[in-house]
């Protein structure tokens, strides 16, 4: 699986409004409802927030991750929140977070997100690139920058 195939111009934000953590899960859950995804978000934010209190989303390296099952989603969705200030997730590294990403998966399907999530690693991990996502000033850019590294990235048949 591509990062491309599940992000796209249309579900990754460019310039969060958010200012916690609370807020940022608010704001990329209202994303999917208006991409249709999702009708409501109110039990969804509850879940998460309550997973964030157990376990802390932020991974370090200005990154965190939330994901969840849904019974509203049929197969793997996601939506890429980026922050060019940061927000504070109490991370164990101090730094803020600059990448935020949500996933969904139905409740039959809940093992692709791993898969989605250590590609994504692979791409934060490239110091160019990340410092690209935070000059990035369209989701489209974003968007470009995801499949020129991609191209880069499985350049090789036997890793797609």
């Amino acid at each position: 699986m591509k990062l491309s195939n599940k992000l796209n111009n249309s579900n990754i934000i460019v310039s969060l409004h958010s200012n916690n953590k609370h807020q940022v899960l608010e704001e990329l859950l209202n994303h999917f409802i208006s991409l249709k995804y999702l009708s409501s978000s109110e039990k969804l934010l509850f879940n998460l927030d309550k997973k964030q209190e157990v376990m802390n989303a932020a991974s370090g390296r200005g990154i965190a991750y939330h994901y969840s099952t849904s019974i509203e989603v049929d197969s793997m969705i996601a939506v890429l929140g980026i922050s060019k200030n940061g927000i504070n997730y109490d991370a164990t590294d101090g730094l803020l977070c600059n990448f935020i990403l949500l996933i969904l998966e139905p409740v039959s399907k809940n093992k692709e997100h791993r898969n989605f999530i250590n590609y994504f690693q692979d791409l934060i991990n490239n110091l160019e690139v990340k410092e690209q996502l935070l000059e990035a000033q369209k989701s489209l850019d974003v968007e470009n920058i995801i499949k020129n590294w991609e191209n880069d990235f499985f350049a090789s048949d036997e890793l797609l």
